[in-house]
């Protein structure tokens, strides 16, 4: 009786215990699946974003029409622009600092030349200067590699 007892239990034990690996081997299947998937969803989301960056900048440099879908979301990005722009003077003007006319920069007061692009910087009292906005998307081109790749695929 004994025996048949402890029979029984070490089946049922060596039972439960294959359904647990089985279970994990499925969970540790399904999570590396959903991973790949994200990855490759993370992929595809970064050349959707390339592919606006590229249309976006071929818009406002006048290669290429807007259309009455495109339209609101250029106009969105460049209003957006400027915020980005009228926070940049603020941040500069709490930090007492200016701001390069060349790349929008947020630079040090007493700075003869923009560290980021060379330019020479506006003059001391030029505190929250005015800045070029297209100078800003420009040198944002300039310095993100994959803008960068864009503006080199256009110029091709």
């Amino acid at each position: 009786m004994a025996e048949d007892f402890f029979g029984e239990l070490g089946k049922s034990i060596s039972k439960a215990t294959q359904q647990a690996v089985d279970k994990t081997s499925v969970f540790i299947e399904r999570t590396k699946i959903t991973a790949q998937i994200s990855g490759e969803q993370k992929e595809i989301d970064k050349l959707y974003q390339r592919i606006g960056e590229i249309v976006y900048r071929k818009i406002r440099m006048g290669e290429m029409a807007e259309d009455s879908e495109i339209s609101p979301i250029v106009r969105d990005i460049a209003a957006r622009t400027n915020q980005v722009t009228n926070y940049k003077r603020n941040l500069a003007d709490v930090r007492n600092m200016k701001i390069c006319d060349n790349c929008g920069s947020v630079i040090a007061m007493d700075a003869a030349f923009c560290p980021k692009c060379g330019a020479p910087a506006p003059i001391a009292g030029g505190r929250g200067s005015k800045v070029n906005n297209s100078a800003i998307t420009e040198s944002a081109a300039d310095a993100d590699p994959k803008l960068q790749a864009g503006k080199e695929e256009m110029e091709e």
